[in-house]
């Protein structure tokens, strides 16, 4: 089953229903809208894309095949902008079995908006440069 996995290069937050993606390698930054954060958060859950549909289709308010073809349109957004990539990793696991929904969720499309306004600022902090220590332990950047 197909699973997808985020770059490692990409920070993610979610915040009042809005996600927000930063790729630290490039200084791009995106919000999710819509069902995007829903979907974000089964993707960075490591669940395959059979899961990430069923569990979109349960929550959401809409007739399946749109909430389907809206969600896979998203999934090759997120993976064209490089936020993700596909993965052979981890087991091939059935999708959980359906639990009832007390009420859906009315649907609206997942949409990625990028912004590159910031990319300067982004790309000037030095935090994102550092080793597995974290902060303030800079990266050891090769001498040649």
């Amino acid at each position: 089953m197909q699973r997808y996995v985020t770059n490692p290069n990409v920070i993610h937050e979610t915040i009042d229903g809005e996600t927000i993606i930063i790729d630290l390698a490039t200084g791009t930054y995106h919000s999710l809208l819509g069902a995007g954060p829903a979907v974000w958060d089964e993707i960075t859950a490591g669940s395959p894309m059979a899961t990430v549909l069923e569990h979109a289709v349960r929550q959401f308010d809409a007739e399946p095949a749109e909430v389907k073809g809206a969600v896979e349109a998203f999934v090759q957004e997120l993976e064209k902008a490089e936020l993700i990539a596909p993965t052979d990793a981890g087991p091939a696991e059935a999708p959980e079995a359906s639990t009832p929904v007390a009420s859906k969720l009315p649907f609206v499309a997942p949409k990625l908006e990028t912004f590159t306004d910031m990319q300067d600022i982004i790309l000037l902090d030095p935090v994102h440069k550092v080793d597995s220590r974290g902060w303030p332990h800079a990266a050891e950047t090769p001498t040649g």
